[in-house]
């Protein structure tokens, strides 16, 4: 009896109408997603299907990539196929971000530097300038056997591009997932993504289904075998074929009933059936096939089998009349993954793995890329594979720059194929603690280096493992036992060069310093700075210098950090080596800059960083956060929210929770500050447990003074004394002064209000020894005067604060000066120069846009008896084009242009995630939907 071919999509009018919401979504200009689960054969392929036919009808450019599972290896694997990102295309830039994916190594076969949020730019940018010619569907299968590097360009493209015309579609099979999985479709569903888990077919869609299949009704007897399908329609289809095909079935009027009781009681054994069918050579043809993979290019089959491509043709006819197979370009595809999988479970374990190590050999033997060959040798290796070790190596280092959990995996496997004695089995387990370190595995990694360390080992290896181990426990904190391992290794048997010295030198600088031991921390800069100047490794000296900078400046010595950070700088600007990269010397010479109320210049230094290639990915949510804390400090605050919500974004991404928490209280400052109390309550409440930390969090004395303005606003000025003065207490216990000037001020004038004058007295002391260590900044001599004038109830020294807060250009330290002096020459009866000085703090606020603080000046000048004129110009447009802020209409005029996102942020010396925010606040203002209708409004207003 002969079936249908191909068969319609049944019983799913619900998820297409949700697909098709979806795309209509896209063509209003908004990004939108689908995520698409169930079981195996459940139909989500199909789905799909249909989804990329209604998108092609609308005019969407579908672009369709899917993950395979022997193919787990390949850094961007799937995202690389759906996109056409290979060296052979005949698109420019395709062809180079095939290039730029082939980079695993440089001409020294070491590892090139972190490439992956490089690719991953270039591959949204890419989706982005696709997407600025019409709507696109880009579709990623199978995602439960997806590399890391795809998910993370799956999941970048989606944060990135709200804004586009652009649907995602993503399949995966039902849970359990892997974690990196789990996390991209939780963040999908975050970001508005519609789930569509497929459920089982009815029995009245199962019986359509096979009246498809049959041309005719199904009978009682083929509807009661059907049922054990499951509801499953893959199964079902390949059950009625089967039947079909093995002449079981029988038409009997309008409908077609079964022959056999006994059904075949899987879809493996349905497959098992028809390969029993067929002849011996296609059977062997199959099974190595299915060993290759679940799509495998022709040219390999012929290779491994040693035929011809026409033969191995010829001999597969058979499979492709059986429907087993089907072809799709230059590969051969089963016809889905549960027939693949049961064709390579028919073939014996130990089959298996030879099969897999001999297709291996021949694919090394013609030249295959390592990546290509990996997954068949681990597969296929067995203890003792010197051969499969050295290539699964060798593959790693190709990987390391694009996707270090790729590495991982083949290191381990390298690992454990050594066997115990191996006189390789120290090097490869040094090559693992580092793949564990680069792939966010530091825990695993400081053990595994401890157990190599704690026993004879490899003299070579001594050295690596003791400079990863100290990297290790940095990344977790465990200051004390890094500090114990740098010194032994100073002071023992260990062999180290000039070089490892001088790291880990500056790494125990480091956790010195933000444990609280800053002077400790100074000494050991100090002392790596004497072996790399001595050494001559310029490289090494701007390490060193680094460490030396955050530790003077932690004591606030920072005029001396800034002489540093220059000569870091300057070092590293003039030597390619580029073992100085990692540490970004432009961006630490913007921090150094910024304590030195030098606003502009720090700003500068952050574009340098920025602009920077050669260290992408390292520092972006560090820099992207320190200016837009440049532009919080300079009152530009509708510039610096997008820049806030970009950093941590950025910083949420990388794992960075203290940049998070960062970002979060500059927010809340701003929301207290225009009197958006609810946005900062919600961001504060989230600070308030990074502050009950013992001790707290080196970067508290920003989230303190978010949490205590907000006490303040809400009239809790006990709560914000005790949230202050908690912080002061520790930084006073760490040696530190680095918050000095911004603690100070308000805790004295609490304190004093509040009846605690010697808490004031004492604070007031320790703000003026520390102006003392650094004369040349402003900021720090007016926090000092403004503390003195407070305690003293004098107006003089607040008169001289004054004098120092106009020579910067900093909005907050300017104008609550100006508040504080204004209190006490009003108590003093000098009532017009308070009011002079009030209004002078009023024109600042304004200027924010500080609408609350500035709502409190008018209060203030009331009492005074001054009438505030009306508010400035600034208020007058809450939409429209005259609402824009400069930066937004600078990224408006240039996305009219046609640039995209990525190419905005390059002009602008911002970051693609900053332009997507400041888009979503242009959209909102001026009413629009998509980049259409804002070009037509730029290009009306500039008529």
């Amino acid at each position: 009896m002969s079936v249908a071919a191909a068969v319609a999509l049944v019983g799913r009018q619900v998820e297409l109408a949700h697909a098709a919401a979806a795309l209509r979504e896209v063509e209003r200009g908004r990004a939108s997603a689908l995520v698409i689960e169930g079981e195996a054969g459940i139909g989500k392929t199909r789905l799909v299907d249909c989804v990329a036919d209604d998108a092609q009808e609308r005019g969407f450019a579908v672009h369709r990539g899917q993950a395979h599972p022997f193919e787990r290896t390949r850094p961007f694997g799937v995202v690389a196929s759906a996109l056409g990102l290979s060296r052979r295309s005949s698109d420019p830039r395709r062809a180079a971000l095939g290039e730029l994916l082939g980079r695993g190594r440089g001409a020294s076969g070491e590892a090139v530097g972190d490439l992956r949020y490089r690719v991953v730019e270039e591959i949204v940018d890419l989706i982005e300038s696709t997407c600025s010619k019409g709507p696109m569907l880009l579709v990623a299968e199978d995602l439960q056997w997806a590399d890391s590097a795809s998910l993370l360009a799956i999941l970048s493209a989606a944060r990135q591009l709200p804004l586009a015309s652009l649907l995602i579609a993503v399949t995966a099979r039902s849970s359990p997932h892997p974690a990196p999985l789990e996390r991209l479709l939780a963040d999908l569903a975050d970001g508005g993504a519609r789930t569509l888990t497929l459920a089982p077919l009815s029995s009245d869609e199962v019986a359509v289904l096979a009246r498809d299949v049959l041309r005719a009704l199904p009978g009682p007897g083929l509807t009661t075998m059907l049922a054990q399908a499951g509801g499953n329609p893959l199964l079902a289809v390949a059950l009625v074929r089967s039947l079909a095909d093995e002449g079981l079935l029988r038409r009997d009027g309008d409908s077609v009933d079964v022959t056999t009781s006994q059904p075949p009681a899987s879809l493996n054994d349905l497959v098992v059936r028809r390969l029993s069918d067929l002849p011996t050579a296609t059977r062997e043809l199959l099974q190595v096939a299915a060993v290759l993979g679940d799509a495998v290019s022709l040219r390999d089959i012929a290779r491994v089998t040693h035929r011809s491509p026409s033969e191995v043709v010829a001999k597969l006819r058979h499979a492709f009349e059986a429907q087993l197979l089907d072809a799709t370009d230059d590969r051969l595809v089963f016809r889905h993954q549960l027939v693949h999988d049961a064709i390579y479970q028919h073939v014996p374990p130990a089959a298996r793995r030879l099969l897999h190590r001999e297709a291996a050999v021949v694919l090394m033997s013609g030249g295959a890329d390592r990546l290509d060959v990996a997954d068949h040798l681990i597969r296929g290796a067995v203890k003792g594979d010197e051969q499969a070790v050295a290539w699964l190596r060798g593959a790693a280092r190709e990987a390391s720059s694009q996707a270090p959990s790729v590495t991982l995996e083949l290191v381990r496997r390298a690992d454990g194929l050594l066997p115990r004695g191996h006189p390789e089995a120290d090097l490869v387990s040094a090559e693992l603690v580092q793949a564990l370190l680069r792939a966010g595995q530091p825990a695993e990694a400081s053990d595994r280096a401890h157990a190599v360390l704690s026993r004879p080992h490899a003299v070579e290896v001594d050295t690596p493992l003791r400079v990863a181990l100290v990297g290790a426990l940095a990344l977790q904190n465990r200051a004390t036992e890094l500090v114990a391992v740098v010194r032994s290794s100073l002071h023992g048997a260990a062999r180290l060069q000039a070089a490892d010295r001088v790291m880990m030198l500056a790494q125990e600088s480091w956790a010195l310093t933000y444990t609280g031991d800053p002077k400790a921390g100074e000494a050991s800069a100090r002392q790596g700075l004497v072996i790399a100047e001595e050494s001559g490794d310029r490289a090494m000296t701007v390490w060193a210098l680094t460490a030396l900078m955050v530790a003077v400046g932690r004591q606030g010595r920072f005029g001396e950090a800034l002489t540093h950070s220059r000569r870091a700088a300057a070092l590293a600007a003039g030597t390619p080596d580029t073992r100085s990269l990692p540490l970004r010397p432009t961006f630490f010479l913007g921090l150094a800059l910024f304590d030195c109320d030098l606003v502009s210049e720090a700003r500068a230094a952050y574009r340098d960083a920025l602009d920077d290639e050669s260290g992408a990915g390292w520092w972006l949510s560090e820099t992207l956060l320190a200016d837009a804390q440049a532009l919080f400090a300079l009152g530009e605050w509708d510039d610096a929210v997008p820049g806030l919500i970009a950093a941590g974004e950025a910083a949420q991404e990388k794992g960075n929770p203290l940049l998070v928490s960062q970002s979060a209280a500059y927010r809340a400052i701003i929301a207290t500050g225009t009197g958006d109390y609810r946005t900062a309550a919600e961001l504060a409440a989230g600070l308030v447990t990074s502050l009950d930390t013992d001790p707290p969090t080196y970067n508290a004395g920003v989230l303190a003074v978010a949490v205590a303005g907000l006490r303040t606003a809400e009239g809790n000025h006990t709560d914000a004394y005790t949230v202050l003065l908690r912080c002061w207490r520790s930084e006073v216990a760490r040696d530190s002064r680095f918050y000095h000037r911004w603690l100070a001020p308000d805790l004295v004038r609490l304190g004093v209000e509040l009846g605690h004058r010697d808490v004031a007295a004492e604070v007031c002391d320790a703000v003026t020894e520390a102006a003392a260590l650094a004369p040349e900044v402003p900021t720090l001599q007016a926090s000092a005067l403004r503390c003195q004038g407070m305690v003293l109830g004098a107006v003089e020294p607040m008169l001289q604060a004054i004098t120092m807060v106009r020579q910067t250009p900093l909005l907050v330290e300017h104008a609550t000066a100006c508040e504080d002096a204004a209190r006490l020459l009003d108590l003093d009866g000098r009532h017009r120069e308070a009011a002079e000085l009030l209004t002078e703090a009023l024109e600042r606020y304004e200027r924010a846009g500080a609408d609350a603080w500035a709502a409190d000046v008018r209060g203030q000048l009331r009492a005074l008896g001054v009438r505030p004129g009306p508010r400035g110009s600034r208020h007058q447009a809450e939409t429209g084009w005259e609402s824009l802020t400069r930066t937004e209409r600078a990224v408006s005029r240039l996305v009219a242009e046609g640039l995209t996102n990525g190419a905005v942020a390059r002009r602008l010396y911002i970051s693609p995630h900053t332009v997507n925010t400041h888009l979503r606040h242009v959209f909102a203002k001026l009413g629009v939907q998509n980049r259409v209708a804002l070009a037509a409004i730029v290009h009306h207003t500039n008529e």
